[in-house]
């Protein structure tokens, strides 16, 4: 029953995953407005938040294909027969620790913004996307 539940999130997470990619690539860039302009960042705050922002890119990039070959496997593998519960639990923990590595990624641009910002901007940021 646990290795269904947590099958069921990853499934959930990848489709949330892949959607986003899937319609921006349809729709173009997404126009989204700077969550960060309404802060009054220094230029050194900018530059190291450009930098951190990045590497989040980045790593999302590597994961990304990662999570759909993870996915992809795993779907297979339930409609297959021949495939046993072992094969299906390997690629159900395959695909949750790739989405550990996602959420770590998370975690550490997170960690950065607190090294970055300064109280009062982490505290507007963290009440509504820095209005």
């Amino acid at each position: 029953m646990r290795t269904w539940k947590r099958l069921g999130i990853g499934l959930l997470m990848t489709t949330m995953l892949i959607g986003g990619g899937m319609a921006s690539a349809q729709q173009g860039p997404a126009k989204e407005a700077d969550p960060f302009q309404s802060l009054g960042l220094s230029t050194d705050q900018r530059n190291k938040l450009d930098a951190a922002q990045g590497e989040l890119t980045k790593t999302f990039g590597k994961l990304r294909d990662k999570v759909v070959d993870s996915d992809t496997k795993l779907r297979k593998l339930l409609v297959d027969k021949k495939a046993s519960d072992k094969e299906i639990d390997q690629a159900a923990n395959q695909l949750l620790a790739t989405q550990g590595e996602v959420l770590l990624a998370q975690v550490r641009f997170r960690k950065a913004l607190r090294q970055i910002l300064e109280q009062g901007q982490l505290t507007k940021l963290s009440q509504g996307n820095g209005k």
